[in-house]
């Protein structure tokens, strides 16, 4: 491990607690990386619109990673670097499949949100991230290309369609879960390690120059890619086991205690190499 020019954070219960707040010692956290001279992006299954309050809250507000990786750009201005959709075909079918399985899909544009019917549990996700949410009347009422579309069990035991859902539209889109009840569904090929891997490249960036933060099943390849992979106590076991280091849960704002560790790895890393240079 290298000392981390950039720090790549998921959102939801990673950077977020479970109740959607950013605790204040995680802000204070992040800004003293940024002071530190560190470069922080957000990477999260959300959309720009859904992101852009945290991003600016945190100062942070240009550059971020969307929908699992299938947008890049800056959330500030809505303007895209990069925007990979789901072929319309492919997305209507995806709506199809998943409302036949009892699942709650719902399509999302980087604007708005499209469900094919009234529902509470669909009203309540929609309003996590506050963006409008209309309801179309039938499949082809739904417009254009989606960034993604989110699979929504409204219960524990809707949660077995999921698997079904993976076998169906796995051979030819992104299919990863962001949280138990949800299953996040994207262009084919995409995800957050291939997002941060053309992000560094830009920036002029190894993967060893990167530390990654995230909980849950959309994350394990990024936190894999980076040279430092750290995440909460709330992550899922294979976050953790391929995590250098674990903090409290997110609802204890563990993601300040795993950036404190990053910055005194960075602190004696570049102790260690001027006391090198001393004695060389």
């Amino acid at each position: 491990m290298t000392i981390p020019r950039l720090i790549v954070t998921d959102v939801d219960r990673t950077l977020l607690t479970h109740d959607h707040a950013l605790p204040k010692r995680v802000a204070d956290a992040l800004r003293g990386a940024r002071e530190a001279g560190i470069t922080i992006i957000l990477a999260t299954a959300r959309s720009p619109l859904g992101v852009k309050p945290y991003a600016e809250k945190l100062g942070i507000a240009g550059l971020a990673i969307c929908f699992n990786g299938g947008w890049i750009g800056d959330v500030s201005t809505g303007v895209a670097l990069s925007d990979q959709r789901i072929g319309r075909t492919d997305a209507l079918h995806t709506m199809a499949t998943a409302q036949a399985a009892g699942v709650r899909p719902m399509w999302f544009t980087g604007h708005d949100i499209h469900a094919l019917a009234q529902d509470p549990t669909i009203a309540r996700e929609a309003g996590v991230t506050k963006e409008p949410l209309i309801v179309a009347k039938t499949l082809e009422d739904l417009p254009g290309e989606p960034g993604k579309i989110m699979c929504v069990a409204a219960q524990p035991s809707d949660r077995e369609a999921f698997g079904t859902l993976r076998v169906q539209l796995g051979a030819c889109l992104s299919v990863s879960g962001s949280h138990p009840r949800l299953l996040e569904i994207g262009p084919p090929g995409i995800s957050k390690k291939t997002a941060i891997a053309t992000v560094a490249a830009e920036l002029g960036m190894a993967a060893q120059d990167c530390a990654a933060a995230g909980d849950a099943e959309n994350d394990l390849d990024m936190l894999a890619w980076a040279g430092t992979a750290v995440t909460v106590g709330n992550a899922v076991p294979e976050a953790k086991r391929v995590a250098h280091f674990v903090g409290p849960s997110c609802d204890e704002g563990g993601l300040a205690d795993a950036v404190a560790w990053l910055l005194h790895r960075q602190s004696t890393l570049a102790m260690a190499d001027e006391t090198g240079g001393r004695n060389g």
